[in-house]
């Protein structure tokens, strides 16, 4: 039929055509934008087909999504979600988000919702749930209200994370804590546990009797009640200031003690190991031969400088001489070396342990966060590489728009012109038939053209991004009846790379908000350079609104926002007031054009 159709259209001389050959044709034609009409079903398959790559990404996301009513019944939710109940999507779909809380948890539930419904932003709460066929886990929920338009009831959104292992590990700690207590209790010496605020976490009697209360601040010295007549280690240094001690563990050089301290150091869930004044390694548990890969009888060789990365032994050096010297350093994370030459991340704390006012030894316990800050990099990618994937898909539609599909209905619309000028005056029915479907392609090549630059701006590609950004405003003040002025400055200095399609995408949400919402007649768009800080503005002088009570569209384009200007590292400000218009400005460090 194609090839009929094809036939007919080469070089046929219409006017000697006979009514029943011009209907043929004009069938053929009907025919050939059928086909037309399928390619572009065609095109909209494939991009529902794009759609499903993003809903994958969402369904597998290692956080679990659910979304429930105003009466609390689950209405969507995802396959991590699903997973973590224990159960297929269909079997959690329609159900009460009650049925899967532990009872003891219901009222927790209750009044967390309460908060959620009663707020503008993300509210957190810690539940325990059930799991299908297993135990119960303890999760960690953000939960948010969206607020929906018309009269349709609220919905509130719900993220969470199984947390059951840190949540084990911190009961193992209290439980810990209880057997430092029984084990002071077995030295025949007063001595307490005390933190880095120097409050009292553990006492044995001798200790209360002198005393030492649970949860106090401890100022008080009784280590006179200690053995007089046993002697401090050989390094050993002196404090001035007795308020400064942290960490205190009152040690004794008798072999009982040094079983108990033995005791407590194999049984920690961390890394321990315990090192003289110089950073030499004494003692060292199981879990620091797991993580680093040395067994105990090696590791009693070495110092704690041969587990550092050469770029951090000068920040070492000065963290023993801090301890030394009696100051205070808190928790934090850095990088250690494994045997086999792996990069650990670990969070450190040391704890320095003393006699007196001297210190015997260092304490440090070393947490292995490795896998929690590659998860926690993967996250903060993963939407940059979602919206890179979208441009992607967006340009390649957009060439087949531009390329194939229009380049096609151009074809056909001089065709259509060229057979209605070669129709006999009195042919004035096929004319006007003709004329109208030359006038609905017109139509179809003009949104089919505004699609693909919408889709893959051209502009942006090739000459960058003010110019690209002056065409947008040209062609929303066409489209619309609103006066849009662009100021620019320095632009061509700035060095945007990737960051220029999120600016972009920023701008178009930007101008859509005001196209949907702000009934403004005037806006202005501004975009400067200066001094590796580029700043976009755009105001308006519409009806404004109330930013802390945000309609759920006007929130959900305001949410987007607050994420493009993230993933470039941006800073989003939003001002607005009832009345007044409104004003939505992100500012972000960008670099500048070396000078050639």
């Amino acid at each position: 039929m194609k090839k009929k159709c094809d036939e007919l259209n080469s070089g046929v001389d219409i006017s000697k055509l006979s009514p029943e050959k011009l209907v043929e044709n004009l069938r053929m034609h009907q025919f050939e934008l059928e086909m037309q009409n399928d390619d572009l079903r065609l095109t909209q398959k494939r991009l529902e087909q794009t759609r499903e790559k993003y809903i994958d990404l969402y369904e597998f996301a290692p956080i679990g999504y659910l979304t429930i009513g105003e009466t609390g019944i689950i209405i969507e939710a995802n396959l991590t979600a699903a997973k973590l109940f224990g159960l297929s999507r269909s079997q959690i779909l329609n159900c009460p988000f009650t049925d899967f809380v532990e009872p003891e948890f219901q009222d927790s539930l209750y009044f967390h919702l309460k908060k959620v419904r009663t707020s503008e932003s993300k509210e957190p709460c810690e539940l325990k749930l059930k799991k299908h066929a297993e135990k119960s886990f303890f999760a960690h929920l953000e939960s948010i209200l969206i607020r929906q338009e018309h009269g349709n009831a609220n919905e509130i959104r719900i993220s969470f994370v199984d947390i059951n292992d840190n949540k084990i590990n911190a009961m193992a700690l209290k439980e810990s804590a209880d057997n430092n207590e029984m084990l002071l209790n077995l030295l025949p010496q007063s001595a307490i546990l005390i933190d880095i605020n120097r409050k009292v976490l553990a006492a044995n009697r001798m200790a209360i009797k002198s005393g030492a209360r649970i949860g106090e601040v401890w100022f008080l010295d009784f280590q006179k009640n200690m053995n007089p007549e046993k002697k401090p280690a050989p390094e050993t240094v002196e404090f001035d200031n007795k308020n400064e001690l942290e960490g205190i563990s009152c040690l004794v050089d008798d072999s009982t003690y040094q079983q108990r301290l033995v005791t407590v150091i194999e049984d920690s869930n961390d890394a321990v190991s315990l090192l003289d004044l110089r950073g030499n390694i004494k003692a060292w548990n199981r879990k620091a031969e797991e993580m680093y890969g040395y067994p105990t009888s090696e590791a009693l060789k070495m110092s704690v400088f041969d587990l550092v990365p050469p770029g951090l032994k000068q920040e070492t050096r000065q963290l023993l001489s801090d301890i030394r010297a009696g100051v205070i350093v808190k928790p934090f994370e850095t990088k250690r070396i494994a045997k086999n030459g792996r990069i650990v991340d670990i969070y450190l704390t040391f704890t320095r342990m003393v006699h007196g006012n001297k210190i015997l030894a260092i304490a440090a316990t070393e947490r292995d966060v490795t896998d929690r800050n590659h998860w926690y990099a993967a996250l903060q990618e993963l939407p940059r590489r979602i919206i890179m994937a979208q441009e992607k898909e967006r340009s390649r539609i957009s060439q087949v728009l531009h390329s194939e599909f229009g380049q096609s209905l151009i074809a056909l619309k001089l065709f259509t012109a060229i057979s209605a000028s070669d129709l006999p005056d009195g042919a004035l029915q096929i004319k006007s038939a003709l004329d109208k479907i030359k006038t609905q392609l017109d139509k179809i090549i003009n949104d089919t053209r505004n699609l693909a630059h919408e889709l893959s701006p051209p502009g942006l590609r090739y000459v960058g991004l003010g110019p690209a950004i002056k065409d947008l405003v040209k062609s929303a003040t066409m489209k619309r009846n609103l006066e849009i002025r662009f100021f620019h400055r320095n632009m061509g200095r700035a060095c945007f790379k990737k960051k220029d399609i999120i600016i972009y995408r920023f701008l178009q949400e930007a101008l859509q908000n005001i196209f949907k919402h702000s009934q403004a007649t005037r806006a202005r768009v501004k975009a400067i350079f200066v001094d590796s800080v580029f700043t976009l503005e755009v105001s308006d002088n519409g009806k404004g609104f109330d930013p802390a009570l945000k309609t759920s569209s006007r929130g959900l384009g305001l949410a987007l926002m607050k994420e493009q200007a993230a993933l470039i590292n941006g800073a989003l400000s939003i001002t607005s007031q009832i009345g007044k218009g409104t004003s939505i400005k992100i500012t972000v460090p960008i670099r500048e054009k070396k000078k050639s």
